[in-house]
């Protein structure tokens, strides 16, 4: 007994979706990293007439902030120290929210200076497009082995412990899990 071959004009099987996704990252993160390249020689010809662009970030006792988090995160590490002077934090606290919001506001004041605001915006742009079709292709289960295969390859091409990474390398793990117990 023979079994009936698949005819040769039925459909092809669906292309696994992570191909795709892989090659749209590509060409996002390529974007973004020639807008990097491009801001930042914008930024050293800018800062020629207009001085160096203000930070955005805050120094607050030997910590970096960049945002409101970071500063609460430290508020609370400070308090936590053992003789910690509660009034002081609280003030030093208090200052660090203030320097860190004009810090946030120099910086587009400058952009808008120096004439390269549209650019930051397009820099912007590009970075968010590529952190979102990142975490597309971490979230998304490859459908066969060989996309299985493609995701790890593909987190693993400079892992260095990024989030999307760790769940792209978790999202293989089940989808292989997942296509074993189908055996």
């Amino acid at each position: 007994m023979t079994t009936n071959p698949k005819p040769r004009n039925a459909p092809a099987a669906e292309p696994d979706p992570i191909f795709a996704l892989i090659a749209e990252h590509k060409a996002l993160e390529k974007e973004w990293l020639r807008l990097v390249n491009e801001l930042e020689n914008a930024e050293l010809e800018a800062a020629k007439t207009h001085g160096k662009r203000p930070a955005d970030y805050i120094e607050w006792n030997n910590c970096f902030a960049a945002d409101e988090d970071k500063i609460d995160f430290y508020r609370q590490r400070f308090l936590d120290e053992p003789g910690a002077n509660a009034k002081r934090i609280e003030a030093e606290y208090n200052d660090a929210k203030t320097r860190l919001a004009a810090a946030w506001r120099e910086g587009p004041e400058w952009d808008q200076r120096a004439g390269i605001a549209p650019l930051r915006k397009r820099h912007e742009r590009a970075s968010d497009a590529e952190e979102k079709a990142v975490m597309r292709v971490a979230r998304t289960k490859p459908t066969t082995l060989a996309g299985e295969v493609a995701l790890i390859n593909y987190a693993r091409r400079d892992i260095s412990g990024a989030a999307w990474q760790i769940v792209a390398l978790k999202t293989a793990a089940d989808a292989l899990v997942r296509m074993e117990a189908s055996r």
